[in-house]
């Protein structure tokens, strides 16, 4: 039964019942198994909940400084469901505000990128300048004298910071600090911004957006999730072969190999990586290039560029996905609704055919028409359109549990076909969905 079902039809009414609504059993934690119960991906409660206390309280990815170069310009996006500017104003700071106006609530930018000095509001004209400060009120002497106290502007989200040219943003003004929350994933950041010789990557024009009628936490969970790849990508797989790029069984040998340079890992705060030496499908052959090898050598030393070119999907809770050839955010819509926006990078100080070449790549198998992401998309169909079956609801996170262990580092490592980064996330998820202390239950 889910909890929509158990707490009856409508949302809870008061706090008491939103502190029970919390107790029920949805997470399943101990003797070797993890489990999650369906209504996770259906239940509007729950989606409800994950807005206001997932999505409420943790750093969201937001935009990157390189969309934003100069001072007037801009991107939208959303904070969950709630609509943001990401701007850069004329003393060069970056300001994350909510895209709404002071006056009626309208929307006030309408276009998903651009350059703008001010920004006007299409319902009744009032002016705002990209710093959110009210510059112009159309028919001004329709308001008292002292209408300028009034303090109306677009408010600014209490928390925004930026590492590595990432700007995320944060609703809870008493957050920890972005350095802190970051601390465990840090490294990685670090690796994936220094696939360039210079430790910039650029964000050209362009943006593939695509949506599917399924949960968010289907495309989190998948993105780090190394099982899947021989099943759900056996056509990509089978089509390196036929092309003569690579033996089908080499890439599965590859892939399943235990040992080192092959792991799931699990972070602290819901972070998750997934780590090959080789075999990731969709990634380009940089260790074939040796003129880019050679870049890498002199700017960072062997040791170093050696580490950098392993290949890694990095997913940083609860919306970013740093892939070698993109960034992926995640938009919760609806509990069976999400979008995608996935923005492919290019390599500052590098050949330009070695962007080229990286970008066609991404295109096979990331793009629109191309391999990874349609053949994802139908399996998160299938997830959904499951989730709601009658019979047992629990779903099974437990791929691996019994050879996990830890490093050096604190992170928990299993194998790369191991379910280690979703226990992760699943942990966070449900530290995070509590109220005044109260967490949804954990059966053990």
């Amino acid at each position: 039964m889910s909890p929509s079902q158990i707490a009856g039809e409508h949302a809870p009414a008061n706090e008491r019942e939103i502190n029970d609504f919390c107790k029920f059993d949805l997470v399943r934690d101990g003797a070797g198994r993890f489990r999650i119960h369906s209504s996770v991906y259906t239940d509007q409660q729950i989606f409800d909940r994950e807005l206001k206390h997932v999505f409420g309280h943790s750093w969201i990815f937001v935009s990157h400084e390189d969309m934003i170069p100069l001072p007037g310009d801009y991107v939208t996006t959303n904070i969950g469901t709630q609509p943001v500017i990401v701007c850069r104003a004329a003393d060069n700071r970056v300001h994350v505000l909510f895209n709404r106006c002071a006056h009626r609530g309208s929307v006030v930018c309408r276009e998903e990128r651009g350059h703008a000095e001010k920004f006007r509001c299409p319902y009744h004209g009032w002016v705002y300048g990209n710093d959110g400060q009210l510059i112009g009120v159309a028919q001004r002497s329709g308001y008292p004298d002292d209408f300028l106290a009034w303090d109306l502007k677009l408010e600014e989200v209490p928390r925004a910071e930026s590492y590595r040219g990432l700007v995320f943003a944060n609703l809870d003004p008493s957050a920890a600090p972005l350095l802190e929350r970051i601390s465990s994933v840090r490294r990685y950041i670090d690796l994936w911004c220094d696939r360039s010789p210079t430790g910039k990557v650029a964000l050209p024009e362009g943006i593939h957006r695509y949506e599917f009628p399924g949960n968010w936490k289907l495309q989190a969970e998948n993105g780090v999730d190394g099982y899947h790849g021989n099943y759900v990508h056996e056509s990509f797989v089978d089509l390196l072969e036929r092309s003569g790029e690579r033996e089908a069984d080499d890439t599965r040998k590859t892939r399943n190999t235990l040992g080192s340079h092959n792991f799931a890992k699990g972070l602290s705060h819901g972070d998750g990586v997934l780590e090959r030496k080789d075999g990731m499908i969709g990634a380009f052959p940089y260790r074939s290039n040796s003129s880019y090898c050679t870049q890498l050598e002199t700017s960072y030393g062997s040791e170093r560029a050696n580490d950098i070119l392993m290949q890694r999907n990095i997913f940083i809770f609860p919306n970013l996905f740093l892939f070698e050839s993109h960034i992926r955010v995640i938009h919760p819509v609806r509990p069976d609704k999400s979008y995608i926006d996935a923005y492919p990078t290019y390599l500052m100080g590098v050949d330009d055919q070695l962007n080229a070449e990286r970008l066609s790549e991404h295109e096979r198998f990331f793009g629109p028409s191309g391999f990874g992401a349609p053949d994802d998309i139908e399996v998160f169909v299938c997830a959904q359109t499951g989730a709601s079956a009658i019979g047992n609801p629990w779903l099974e996170f437990s791929r691996g549990i019994h050879r996990e262990s830890m490093n050096e580092l604190g992170e928990t490592i299993g194998h790369s076909t191991d379910e280690t980064p979703q226990r992760s996330l699943y942990r966070e998820w449900l530290r995070l969905m509590q109220v005044n202390g109260n967490s949804p239950k954990v059966a053990r």
